[in-house]
């Protein structure tokens, strides 16, 4: 009798690893379709960098909210505006500059 559980324990623990090696493999193909999906759907861009002078009363949400994309969150841009230009704070002076980050889509070739 002890024989048979034994066996009986072996064969359930065989059949959870494969249910749990077919739920990693579905979620590895689902993974890996969904980010070869996503990449193919980007079309191709280019950042350009514009100089801004702040006056008195501007503010780093109205310069974002000026310059980002369409599609673009001000917070993302006011991201990219503090990387770039290696602020620590969104704290701004009149009479400084930023850069700010423009991202346009790339123009297709001429040939």
């Amino acid at each position: 009798m002890d024989g048979r559980r034994r066996r009986r324990m072996i064969r359930k623990s065989k059949q959870a690893r494969r249910r749990m090696l077919l739920w990693m493999t579905f979620a590895m193909v689902i993974g890996i379709g969904t980010i070869a999906l996503g990449a193919q759907g980007q079309k191709p861009q280019t950042v350009y960098y514009e100089s801004v002078r702040i006056h008195a009363g501007d503010t780093l949400w109205e310069i974002a909210e000026t310059y980002k994309a369409d599609t673009e969150k001000t917070e993302h841009m006011i991201d990219k505006i503090l990387a770039c230009n290696q602020m620590k704070t969104t704290n701004i002076q009149s009479g400084d500059h930023l850069l700010i980050p423009i991202v346009k889509a790339a123009e297709a070739e001429i040939k």
